[in-house]
């Protein structure tokens, strides 16, 4: 009887490590953010022509496009990518190939992901999230 009464709590005691250990590990797996991708340039005048288009494709397969307006005011466009985005394609044009600086980053940490400066009138972008 006492060997069972052991036992018994030998397995009780393994199962309650296994459930405790689960349960820390779940938050870890639901962190996520959103990132932004923006291109700056310097000042425009107003009858130069930007644009930005970016496909997405979600987790679930599905795609959607979100064209961005250019800011002349902040002389800056940007787009952001939503948490449950499995991979992102982009379009940037600038209409007098002036440099623009590009940057990619995490929208609450601001850990930057991609960054450069482009000179060409049109400039694409590919990422997937793992």
């Amino acid at each position: 009887m006492k060997k069972t009464f052991l036992t018994l709590i030998a397995i009780l005691s393994l199962v309650a490590c296994s459930s405790d250990d689960d349960n820390e590990e779940q938050p870890q797996q639901e962190i996520s953010q959103s990132h932004i991708v923006e291109f700056t340039t310097g000042t425009l005048e107003s009858w130069v022509s930007v644009s930005l288009t970016t496909t997405l494709t979600l987790e679930d397969g599905s795609e959607s496009t979100i064209n961005s307006d250019f800011d002349y005011t902040e002389n800056m466009v940007s787009v952001e990518i939503p948490e449950n985005t499995a991979s992102f394609e982009l379009d940037f044009y600038i209409e007098d190939s002036s440099e623009a600086q590009m940057r990619f980053y995490g929208s609450v940490e601001e850990n930057t992901v991609h960054q450069e400066t482009i000179n060409q009138q049109s400039f694409q972008y590919q990422y997937t999230f793992n």
